[in-house]
């Protein structure tokens, strides 16, 4: 997997960005609105179902809420066993996910880090999508905050995309640290990319 990862003052001092940069150094906004969460529980999948993802099914592992309507589709790809294994769960411990659509006005501090790291991707770069996810467990129909481990993520892009472009995915987590994750496979409709435990916002970036 190829990722460039940076605290936000490195990102800045690096890429030359302007001082917007710093606001994510320490300032990230996590919760979503209630209208987001009764959006997320309407789309609730199960486990090992199929999800269409850009006119594919595609089998999803975890259970969870699948609500983000920006993109054709979303589906965890990591085996099961190895998503356990992955994120270092316990036994009676379940994974599951929450994937929903977010803007300024819905989450302004994260948004604020996304655009920083989108402009300091260079002239052409531009936000097509973006996510807020959770990724966390389950024990005893109780929410367990997971902090260390990734799944897998196949994401169709949006309808209207430019399957021309070449798409990466801006990764913002609590603390501010923003990481760039490049497109793990060959399908020009989708990006698949790693999702970090824990709540993050990613954003599909086209170039």
């Amino acid at each position: 997997m190829k990722l460039k990862k940076f605290l936000a003052a490195t990102l800045a001092a690096t890429m030359v960005m302007s001082s917007a940069m710093t606001v994510c150094a320490g300032y990230y906004d996590s919760s979503a609105s209630s209208s987001e969460s009764t959006t997320v529980s309407e789309d609730v999948k199960a486990a090992n179902v199929p999800i269409a993802v850009a006119g594919t099914n595609v089998t999803t592992t975890i259970a969870g809420g699948y609500a983000a309507k920006s993109v054709q589709g979303t589906a965890v790809t990591t085996p099961l066993a190895q998503v356990k294994a992955n994120l270092g769960l316990k036994d009676g411990q379940v994974p599951a996910i929450t994937i929903y659509d977010t803007d300024p006005a819905k989450s302004p501090a994260a948004m604020a880090c996304v655009n920083a790291a989108v402009e300091a991707m260079g002239a052409g770069a531009e936000a097509v999508a973006v996510l807020n996810i959770n990724l966390y467990a389950k024990e005893n129909n109780n929410v367990v905050t997971l902090e260390d481990g990734s799944v897998a993520m196949v994401t169709g892009l949006p309808k209207n995309a430019d399957l021309t472009k070449t798409y990466s995915v801006v990764c913002v987590q609590p603390g501010g640290v923003v990481t760039i994750l490049e497109d793990l496979d060959s399908n020009p409709a989708t990006v698949t990319f790693d999702v970090q435990a824990g709540i993050g916002t990613y954003a599909l970036v086209a170039q």
